[in-house]
């Protein structure tokens, strides 16, 4: 059984050993981050009131995944989406997005919108079987963008 908590930065130090290339790194973050990840990157939005970072932790109290969730006016943005390579295949991703999209709720969000980069049909398939649908709108190139209304019940 997973749970969620606040990101530290021992956690930091881990979740960078997570990306262990550049195209990794593209698939996690998109075109914003340079490899290779460092520290400084992956906190660098931590500053803004608006964003929470996030682990899921196993029941070692391990961190094998990772989320941030930016939320303004009862809208949240979901990103940065990880999991532990050591632990991909498990149906964990399915668990980390759960957990994600129910800290949104808690946070008094109303909707909550990602964007996923083209191609990665493993997160796109997981977004979708947690209820996120596909939207006309486009954040970013090369980015699909999806959104859930959380006002509906959770699957």
């Amino acid at each position: 059984m997973l749970s969620i908590r606040p990101r530290s930065s021992d956690d930091c130090h881990l979740i960078v050993l997570w990306v262990p290339d550049a195209e990794a790194l593209y698939l996690f973050a998109g075109p914003r981050l340079r490899w290779p990840l460092t520290l400084d990157q992956l906190t660098m939005d931590e500053r803004s009131p608006e964003r929470t970072a996030w682990v899921a932790v196993d029941a070692g109290r391990e961190p094998i995944g990772q989320f941030e969730l930016t939320v303004h006016d009862g809208h949240a943005h979901l990103g940065r989406v990880l999991l532990d390579p050591t632990v991909r295949g498990r149906g964990l991703a399915h668990d980390l997005v759960r957990l994600a999209v129910a800290r949104a709720r808690a946070l008094g969000a109303t909707s909550i919108g990602l964007n996923v980069v083209m191609g990665n049909r493993p997160a796109v398939r997981t977004y979708e079987r947690a209820g996120f649908v596909e939207t006309s709108r486009q954040d970013a190139v090369g980015s699909l963008a999806m959104t859930l209304n959380l006002e509906t019940p959770v699957r």
